[in-house]
């Protein structure tokens, strides 16, 4: 029987035959050389192999060499060409941007450190412990991205100062609201404009205070200079539990004279608090500590403390600037600070968790085998 070369690549040992699977040209799965899976009995010598198709054989020559990351890049530029000509909306550029990276760093390292489990019951652990690590970074970075549903709105202006707004009926709190505005730009390329809105209803009062921006930036070109403007004119408010009823009255005593149209609010159904869900990502990357320092060896890390503890940095930056006309920027500065801490914080985490544990010290299954082959012949 045919067996490949005991260098192959893949395997980094002598070669073991899986039947008819392999001699088709089917290569063991990640589980099965993660665990060291024994393979599979012999089969009949007259069972015939079954045909790659060409549409395969083309897919497994090229998609990692470089089909796969060509289609990569295609559709991120396909994604910044939508973008720039207003095909595509900010809010949902950056739902797949936010969403997709949060859910790429979940996928890529936890499917890996899954395989690694050797219980049953273990790897149902992880998967309970990865499932609240989506719930943990999913859901503030999904909820910035996502409409929300509007129970009422006001325009607060020099002219009228005070506005109530009748809820739905049988929608009594409690609320969300969201106060924006427009500022001029004409005069200075950086600006600021503050507010200060009393909000009553059953249960007492609240004062809403915020500030927004406006920014001018200028890039220089080849053609000489760039320039463009970015305003951050959104704020959203958690209004008090006790702060309820089916009317609320919105009061401000003096409009910015910077803003061009007033302040303009809106009233929304109260969501999760994000801070619980915070909480629970370091409870998350407490136990991705556990597990790095109880899976892996020497050649395999599974940079589970490193991932979960970037995902968490991203989704609470992004959750604290990103609003839903302005979500790409955060999206691009939440995954700078990302990086920069939880990547490299963790990574360094990681390496001490290892070492502490003796993980680094761990030999490789595959090299234990190369070597007792190797002392065989």
């Amino acid at each position: 029987m045919a067996k490949r070369d005991e260098q192959d690549d893949l395997e980094g040992k002598s070669a073991v035959d899986f039947g008819p699977e392999e001699r088709d040209g089917y290569r063991r799965t990640r589980r099965q050389v993660a665990r060291g899976d024994k393979p599979i009995p012999e089969a009949s010598e007259d069972e015939a192999p079954v045909p790659k198709t060409a549409y395969q054989r083309f897919m497994d020559d090229h998609w990692e060499a470089w089909l796969g990351p060509v289609l990569l890049l295609a559709l991120a530029g396909a994604l910044i060409v939508g973008y720039r000509a207003d095909y595509i909306r900010e809010s949902m550029l950056g739902m797949l941007f936010a969403g997709g990276l949060v859910a790429m760093s979940i996928y890529s390292t936890a499917v890996p450190a899954y395989d690694l489990i050797p219980s049953k019951n273990g790897r149902y652990a992880f998967a309970a412990l990865c499932i609240l690590w989506a719930a943990a970074a999913g859901y503030p970075t999904l909820r910035k991205s996502m409409a929300r549903t509007v129970y009422g709105q006001a325009v607060l202006t020099e002219q009228s100062k005070s506005e109530k707004v009748q809820l739905p009926e049988g929608k009594t709190g409690p609320f969300d609201v969201t106060v924006s505005g427009t500022l001029k730009t004409e005069g200075a390329q950086n600006s600021n404009a503050v507010f200060e809105v009393q909000v009553a209803g059953e249960g007492g009062t609240e004062t809403l205070s915020g500030e927004f921006s406006v920014r001018t930036n200028q890039m220089r070109v080849r053609q000489g200079t760039s320039s463009w403007t970015e305003q951050s004119n959104q704020i959203e408010h958690r209004l008090p539990r006790s702060l309820r009823g089916n009317t609320l009255t919105f009061t401000v005593e003096h409009i910015d004279d910077l803003l061009a149209d007033g302040l303009h609010v809106s009233v929304h159904p109260q969501s999760y608090d994000p801070k619980w869900f915070f909480l629970l990502g370091i409870l998350v990357v407490l136990g991705m500590i556990y597990v790095e320092g109880k899976i892996g060896d020497a050649k395999t890390k599974t940079h589970l403390i490193m991932a979960s503890a970037s995902t968490m940095v991203f989704a609470f930056h992004f959750h604290e600037h990103a609003t839903a006309s302005r979500m790409v920027k955060p999206a691009l500065d939440s995954l700078i600070l990302a990086v920069l801490t939880g990547g490299i914080g963790g990574t360094l985490v990681g390496a001490v968790v290892r070492r502490a544990s003796g993980r680094d010290k761990i030999k490789a299954k595959d090299d234990d085998e190369k070597k007792s082959k190797d002392s065989e012949e």
